[in-house]
């Protein structure tokens, strides 16, 4: 009888899996259909080669998207491995999900209620026949989705998948202002500023919570020095995510100095040629987030930085083979002896003992999980974050 319960539990798990892989590919074939037959309308339009050389680049990323996500479905019938459930049946487990649900205090670190709820959240999506009993709390919120470095190669803003889910599901509104990611912390934050104040004059009662990926957090946390304690009310806190808040160790690396040696003679030739420079190798990018400019840059602005709101930060870490292909690509050239997501070491994405934040602690993951094309669960997490902050009181 137990082997049958097992079997009937793995065949589930199973069906499961395939299912959720067809959700993706469904998403995938709407979204890209749309964005290859308006490209290819812009296309027949198009004279300069540069706008033309763009629109083909998006065609491109889209029709790969859909061919990787085919691909996942049909691997995912030849997966036949068990879904571990994380010890979510342990004592200690049930009693946090049953304390967080009932607005009561639990026995445990903030780390732990977090990484409970969002692995509870994640199996319950995977899993058919896991229902949890955690429920999304009525929040009045706008989401302010921040992208990261080089996020112009994507077609979305990242983490949009996982905003457009709680949009359709639970009428959680987004927005995603426009930040260059091969511009440094500087002009990112004037940017955000007045996109900003901007959106704030037209929708003068909404509440904001910023969901920072990766630079994002850094170009945020500038804009916050540049407001201080006049940062408006309606701001309720930030979320960072994979943000390399000390910076990260890989600026320093070798084979960037070497490359910052060879760029300097376009930017030279250029100069001459056509009389401005080129920055080729984003100098003012890599400011942004070398590690000893951002240890210092925290350590003298932290109490500058607005009081009121709520601040939390989560970290990843992935092994090279389960990471996304050009994660082993960074992992390779940026070799770090320390927990990383391909990109940013762990201890990088935390706040320091000396800040009052709320460090959530670490999940699996490489740095790219929030691009539309990861299979990653990024409602889970968004979700994971609202039930904390619910739970916390912040919201």
């Amino acid at each position: 009888m137990n082997a049958i319960n097992v079997f009937s539990k793995n065949f589930s798990q199973y069906r499961s899996r395939i299912q959720k892989r067809k959700d993706v590919l469904s998403y995938a074939k709407h979204t890209s259909a749309e964005e290859i037959v308006f490209n290819l309308q812009k296309l027949i339009k198009l004279k300069g080669k540069k706008d033309v050389l763009k629109t083909v680049l998006s065609i491109t990323n889209s029709s790969i998207w859909l061919s990787r996500s085919a691909f996942t479905v049909l691997k995912s019938y030849f997966d036949v491995s068990s879904i571990d459930d994380l010890d979510l049946h342990t004592e200690k487990a049930q009693d946090i999900i049953a304390n967080v649900i009932n607005k009561r205090t639990v026995d445990a670190t903030d780390q732990e209620i977090f990484k409970t709820v969002y692995h509870e959240l994640a199996h319950s999506h995977l899993v058919d026949d896991y229902k949890t009993s955690l429920r999304m709390p009525q929040v009045n919120v706008t989401i302010v989705l921040v992208s990261g470095v080089f996020n112009e190669i994507f077609s979305t803003p990242a983490f949009k998948r996982g905003a457009e889910t709680l949009l359709d599901k639970y009428n959680i509104k987004h927005i995603a202002p426009t930040v260059d990611g091969k511009k440094g912390a500087r002009e990112n934050s004037l940017a955000l500023k007045k996109q900003i104040e901007e959106y704030m004059e037209i929708n003068p009662d909404e509440r904001l919570w910023f969901f920072c990926f990766s630079k994002g957090g850094i170009d945020t946390l500038h804009y916050l020095r540049s407001k201080g304690e006049k940062l408006s009310p309606n701001i309720v806190g930030f979320s960072f995510i994979a943000t390399p808040i000390m910076g990260s160790d890989h600026i320093n690396s070798r084979l960037l100095k070497i490359a910052n040696a060879i760029g300097k003679v376009p930017e030279a030739v250029s100069k001459k040629m056509l009389g401005k420079e080129i920055d080729l190798i984003a100098s003012e990018l890599q400011k942004s987030l070398n590690k000893n400019f951002r240890e210092s840059w925290f350590k003298r602005n932290h109490k500058l930085l607005p009081s009121k709101p709520f601040y939390t930060a989560i970290a990843f870490e992935s092994k090279w083979q389960d990471s996304h292909v050009w994660m082993m690509l960074t992992k390779a050239l940026f070799r770090s002896q320390k927990s990383n997501d391909g990109i940013v070491d762990v201890e990088n994405a935390q706040f320091p003992f000396y800040f009052k934040g709320f460090n959530l602690g670490v999940l699996e993951g490489h740095h790219l999980v929030g691009s539309r094309s990861s299979f990653y669960d990024q409602e889970a997490l968004m979700q994971a974050h609202l039930i904390f902050l619910d739970y916390k009181k912040l919201l």
